[in-house]
């Protein structure tokens, strides 16, 4: 899962011009640390949507990498 989270979302700091990650830090936030904004996040949610068949917003807006990855794992229980 981490792998091809890293994945979406360096195509979508790519897209906005931020330099790729190299690992996931559960603490970086998505519009500070990332320097997301609006688009970009909706661009990002409908991937993680689209890969992990998972609803990340569902249960709130994400702030971090790690509530995506928490989304992530809680959405593949069910």
């Amino acid at each position: 899962m981490d792998d091809k989270l890293l994945e979406i979302l360096n195509s979508v700091l790519a897209d906005i011009g931020v330099d790729e990650l190299t690992s996931l830090d559960p603490n970086l936030t998505l519009r500070e640390d990332l320097e997301l904004d609006s688009i970009s996040l909706v661009e990002l949610t409908v991937k993680l949507d689209n890969t992990f068949n998972a609803n990340v917003n569902e249960a709130g807006m994400i702030a971090t990498i790690g509530d995506i990855q928490n989304r992530i794992k809680e959405a593949s229980k069910s």
